[in-house]
């Protein structure tokens, strides 16, 4: 059985309190129990170097993996498309950005091209079906929906990733979002957002309906912290006709993957095609989201998400 778990860190970066790195490692060690595929959020590099510069996060990253080691977990390894500095919103300087830890003993991952921070991921078809052009590789990073419009007031925003991994002799592909944050000073702005984070959900939606266009039985799955609740119209348009969230499966009291105002909300989200949905289950920890007023405070400002996949029956 393949597991697969989202999980967006709160701006972590390798100058991060070494407390907070093992509270961090332990929930992936034991809260997630070391998933074969970590699709992460807001790993951050400080360092802005010179202007249009791409920003590596390898310290972060390192970092995090041996507070997962320590924890008892795996000896992960991670692959990121940096960012150009400044480029890619969230907090001012910190140049947040998704990646992906994953298993080698567990998962085949396959190095292809040479993507920059503004190459285009594609797909390419063969008689063993469709594959990406890039591994990993950014979904359109210059469109505006991502890039930012200054006309549609839309800042720039984190870029979706796109990767390619093989499992128990089958392919798959992770696709790791971050879309805009709903956080703004009035109504407008949370209206352009809003609109923002719309057209994000449709390119996206696009490349894996590719993706199903070329092989119906394709296996994907699209996860990460899409800044918007169940039943939304970004979740809608993400989902389009084919794919299924699976936090849908969830009850109502255990749906959520942080709070705002003390009010729980579910924000981080797994979608599949339908080569996964059999069988496939989700779950939530909630080691941050219901942390003890008084206790340590939380690694992050989200909760994990974990979803099994018994479609792929290699070791897990």
């Amino acid at each position: 059985m393949l597991s697969i778990a989202t999980f967006n860190l709160c701006n972590l970066s390798a100058a991060a309190p070494p407390a907070r790195l093992q509270r961090l490692g332990a929930q992936i060690a034991a809260e997630l129990a070391g998933p074969a595929i970590l699709a992460l959020q807001e790993i951050m590099q400080e360092r802005t170097g010179p202007a249009g510069e791409p920003v590596p996060a390898d310290a972060a990253y390192r970092a995090l993996i041996e507070a997962v080691t320590g924890a008892g977990g795996p000896s992960y390894a991670y692959r990121e498309i940096p960012p150009l500095a400044d480029r890619d919103g969230g907090m001012a300087g910190a140049n947040i950005r998704v990646g992906l830890l994953f298993d080698p003993a567990r998962v085949r991952f396959s190095d292809r091209g040479n993507a920059g921070p503004e190459a285009s991921n594609g797909i390419r078809f063969s008689g063993d079906g469709p594959s990406l052009t890039l591994n990993p590789g950014r979904i359109a990073p210059v469109h505006p929906a991502f890039a930012g419009d200054h006309h549609r007031h839309w800042a720039p925003s984190r870029k979706a990733l796109a990767a390619e991994f093989e499992s128990a002799g089958r392919r798959l592909f992770v696709i790791v979002c971050h879309f805009k944050s709903m956080r703004a000073p009035d109504r407008r702005e949370e209206d352009y957002a809003k609109k923002q984070r719309h057209a994000q959900a449709e390119i996206v939606q696009q490349f894996a309906a590719d993706l199903l266009a070329c092989d119906p039985q394709a296996a994907i799955v699209i996860l990460g912290d899409l800044n918007d609740v169940p039943g939304s119209k970004t979740l809608k348009l993400l989902k389009g006709e084919r794919f299924h969230n699976l936090l849908d499966d969830q009850p109502r009291g255990q749906c959520y993957t942080r709070r705002h105002g003390g009010q729980p909300q579910a924000l981080d989200h797994i979608l599949v095609s339908p080569a996964l949905r059999g069988g496939a289950a989700v779950r939530i920890p909630h080691p941050n989201s219901d942390a003890a007023p008084h206790g340590p405070e939380p690694a992050s400002d989200h909760d994990p998400v974990l979803a099994l996949f018994p479609a792929f029956a290699g070791p897990d």
